[in-house]
């Protein structure tokens, strides 16, 4: 019996797209990169900097990471949770579920974002990069979330959009829900998650609540 329900936020629980789109637009095209949003697309789900690295080549990214940065202090509103996500969180919470959110955002823009769309307070626990050594897809985040909720990976599932998440999933030995209304759409399919959803709020039918 599933007792834990561990949520990527961007792409899974928030609707992050322009937030986070923008902000590498802005960043790039600040220093004169031009990179397409298929290219963008392709690196979701890894940790920042690495992002930077892998679309740039660049060794150091420290400046594009700041501008990346400062663009999203300066448009939090450009999160938005996706419909149903904080009903389903209300949900999960009246039902006595354990809940944790897991991401390789960084921890300011993380919880000022999770907080403005009304989700922290039903969140028992937030993992961010800072919180981690080796962020998603090795298991460390979601073994440090089941640690605090005091909840073992075989009664636990891990719902996200990237191949990241359901692959941290598998390391942590949890159970894996794919979501295709992320940044990589239908493709999460090819992680092979234990179930693969449309909406949110089919994560409470796995549940079968």
């Amino acid at each position: 019996m599933i007792k834990a329900v561990l949520f990527d936020v961007d792409g899974t629980l928030l609707d992050t797209h322009e937030y986070i789109y923008q902000a590498f637009e802005f960043a790039l095209n600040k220093h004169h990169n031009k990179i397409s949003r298929f290219q963008l697309q392709q690196v979701m789900g890894k940790p920042l900097e690495e992002c930077y690295k892998i679309l740039t080549k660049l060794d150091d990214i420290s400046h594009l990471a700041k501008a990346h940065y400062d663009f999203q202090k300066q448009n939090p509103s450009l999160s938005v949770p996706f419909s149903n996500a904080v009903d389903v969180l209300m949900k999960l919470r009246h039902e006595n579920y354990h809940i944790a959110a897991i991401t390789t955002r960084a921890k300011n823009t993380a919880y000022e974002t999770l907080e403005q769309s009304d989700m922290l307070k039903y969140l028992d626990f937030v993992v961010t990069i800072d919180d981690v050594v080796h962020p998603k897809p090795h298991p460390e985040p979601l073994q440090k979330a089941l640690k605090y909720l005091g909840v073992p990976p075989h009664k636990a599932v891990m719902v996200g959009d990237s191949p990241a998440d359901i692959e941290a999933g598998k390391n942590a030995g949890t159970k894996t829900i794919g979501v295709t209304y992320g940044f990589h759409g239908e493709k999460i399919r090819s992680s092979m998650p234990d179930m693969v959803v449309d909406n949110i709020k089919e994560v409470l039918q796995y549940l079968k609540l």
